[in-house]
C-alpha cells in the first residue's frame, strides 16, 4: 500500500514537472518567434527607402557638376520638378541615411555654410564655427516611402540648422545635387528694410537652374516676388515679413513702441504657381 502511493505521487510530481515543462518551452518558443517577427518588422522599417544612385554607373544623368566647385550631381530639369512637387506636398519626412551617390552630413553642412555666404547671410560668424550650432538631418517625403520599393535617391533632402545669436536658418539641400532648394532665414541683426528682389535671380544660378529672362514679377504690397525658370513649370520666389516682438506676441509692421524685431525671408522654388 505504502509502495503504490509512493508510485502515485512519484507520477503526479512527473506529470507535473512534464506540464510546467512543456509550458516554459512553448513560451521559450513564442518568445523567440516574436523576437524573430519583430527584428524581421525592425529592419523594413530601418531599410533605407531609397536605393543608390543609379547615374553613377550608367553615366546618363549622374555627371558631375564640373563647372563650379559645387559636389553632386546634375539632374534634369524633369527631375527637379518631379522632386520639387513631391517635397513640397510633403505629408511628412521618413529620416535615413545616406546611400551611394547622396553626399554625406559633413558635405551638406559644407553645401550650407557656403550657400549662406554666398547669399550674404551671417557671412562673418560663420567663419568662425564655434560661433554658431547646426544640426542636419536627411529625409525623403513620406508619400514616397512604400514598403518593399526604394525611390530615386534625388527624392531626399538634408534639413540643414544654423543659429546663433543673430540669425535662425534652415536650409533644404537636396541628396543628389547638393543644391539649396529652399531656404528659410530669420534675421534679428542687419535686417533689411525690404525685401532683397537682387538676391533671387543669385538663388536661382546657386541652385542649378538658368533665367534668361530676368523681370521679376512682384506683388502690390512688395513682399514677394517671383522669377521664371527657363524652360519648365518652376517658378523662384522669396518672401519678405518684418515682425516685431512685444510680451512675447509678434505683430507685422513697423512701431516704434516696439524694441524687439526680426526679418524672415523665405527662397523657394515651386512647380506651377502664379500670382
Amino acid at each position: 500500500m505504502n509502495k503504490s502511493y509512493k508510485y502515485t505521487i512519484l507520477t503526479l510530481f512527473l506529470a507535473l514537472v512534464f506540464a510546467f515543462g512543456s509550458m516554459a518551452g512553448m513560451n521559450f518558443i513564442m518568445r523567440e518567434k516574436e523576437r524573430q517577427l519583430l527584428t524581421e518588422r525592425g529592419r523594413a522599417v530601418v531599410e533605407a527607402p531609397v536605393r543608390s544612385w543609379q547615374g553613377q554607373e550608367s553615366g546618363e544623368d549622374g555627371k558631375t557638376d564640373e563647372e563650379s566647385d559645387s559636389i553632386g550631381y546634375v539632374l534634369t530639369t524633369e527631375q527637379v520638378e518631379e522632386i520639387l512637387s513631391c517635397w513640397n506636398k510633403r505629408t511628412g519626412v521618413t529620416v535615413h541615411n545616406p546611400v551611394n551617390g547622396q553626399i554625406s552630413m559633413e558635405e551638406a553642412i559644407i553645401e550650407g555654410r557656403k550657400w549662406l555666404v554666398e547669399m550674404e547671410i551671417g557671412e562673418n560668424r560663420l567663419e568662425e564655427t564655434e560661433a554658431y550650432s547646426v544640426s542636419a538631418t536627411l529625409g525623403i517625403a513620406m508619400q514616397k516611402v512604400s514598403v518593399g520599393v526604394q525611390s530615386e535617391p534625388y527624392y531626399s533632402f538634408w534639413t540643414v540648422q544654423f543659429s546663433d545669436s543673430s540669425m535662425y536658418a534652415i536650409l533644404y539641400i537636396n541628396a543628389v545635387t547638393g543644391k539649396v532648394c529652399n531656404a528659410d532665414i530669420t534675421l534679428y541683426e542687419d535686417m533689411p528694410e525690404e525685401i532683397p528682389y537682387e538676391k533671387l535671380e543669385h538663388f536661382v544660378e546657386l541652385s542649378g537652374l538658368q533665367v534668361s529672362n530676368t523681370d521679376i514679377t512682384k506683388n502690390q504690397e512688395g513682399t514677394q516676388a517671383m522669377l521664371k525658370i527657363d524652360d519648365s513649370h518652376i517658378f523662384a520666389e522669396v518672401k519678405f515679413q518684418n515682425a516685431q516682438v512685444y510680451n512675447g506676441k509678434e505683430f507685422i509692421g513697423n512701431n516704434e513702441m516696439f524694441h524687439n524685431e526680426k526679418v524672415r525671408i523665405i527662397y523657394a522654388l515651386t512647380v506651377s504657381k502664379v500670382f
